[in-house]
């Protein structure tokens, strides 16, 4: 029986293209990115951070200051609405 998955929303299978691209990380660079003063694993977090981010701005065809990276989903949706509600503030807000 074939399986469906109904809460991606909660998590998503990993593409096996970007699983394979991690594994270095997830069992030998796994070192925190913002770290590069204190070792040189965490430079190479950093470096690998740096070296996603312009692929995806990239392929976006986007300037970096028009993207923000954040942490979680939790944080994304944070930053939306407090977007909103500081223009709405301000009476910048329009649909």
């Amino acid at each position: 029986m074939n399986r469906i998955y109904f809460d991606n929303a909660a998590t998503t299978k990993v593409d096996d293209e970007v699983l394979k691209a991690m594994i270095p990380f997830f069992t030998q660079n796994y070192a925190i990115a913002s770290s590069i003063f204190s070792h040189e694993d965490g430079l190479i977090a950093q470096e690998a951070l740096e070296s996603a981010r312009a692929f995806i701005l990239d392929k976006l065809n986007a300037k970096d200051y028009r993207c923000i990276f954040t942490s979680s989903p939790t944080e994304s949706n944070n930053l939306a609405l407090k977007g909103i509600a500081f223009s709405k503030k301000k009476g910048q807000y329009r649909y």
